[in-house]
C-alpha cells in the first residue's frame, strides 16, 4: 500500500468527477430553462444555441444531433414554455388558497 493515497471507486458509487459534473449540471439548468423563458417572451421563439445547452446539460443530444428532430424539438419546447408562461402570468387573488388540502 501506498500510505492511502489510491482511490478505489465502490461499485454503484459515482467518481467524484463524476458527481462534480452532473451537480454541475444539476445546477446550470434551472438557470437556462429561465433563458429559455426570456427568449420565449422576448423573441416568441426559443433558440437552437439554448436547446443544445438544455442537452447537453442532461449529457448527450442523442437523436437532436438530426436538424429536422432538433426542429421538431425547438418548436414543441416553444409551445411547452408559452404554456408556461400562461400559466404563470395567470392572476390569482391573494385571498385564493391552494386547491389540495391534505389533513391527517
Amino acid at each position: 500500500m501506498s500510505g492511502g493515497s489510491e482511490h478505489v471507486d465502490s461499485p454503484g458509487m459515482p467518481s467524484r468527477r463524476k458527481f462534480g459534473i452532473a451537480l454541475g449540471a444539476a445546477a446550470l439548468t434551472p438557470m437556462l430553462w429561465e433563458n429559455a423563458v426570456a427568449e420565449v417572451r422576448e423573441s416568441g421563439t426559443v433558440s437552437t444555441e439554448i436547446i443544445h445547452a438544455l442537452l447537453d446539460a442532461q449529457g448527450t443530444r442523442g437523436i437532436y444531433d438530426d436538424p429536422d428532430r432538433l426542429e421538431e424539438l425547438r418548436h414543441a419546447l416553444t409551445d411547452k414554455i408559452r404554456q408556461h408562461i400562461r400559466l404563470r402570468d395567470f392572476p390569482v387573488p391573494d385571498d385564493v388558497g391552494p386547491l389540495p388540502v391534505f389533513n391527517r
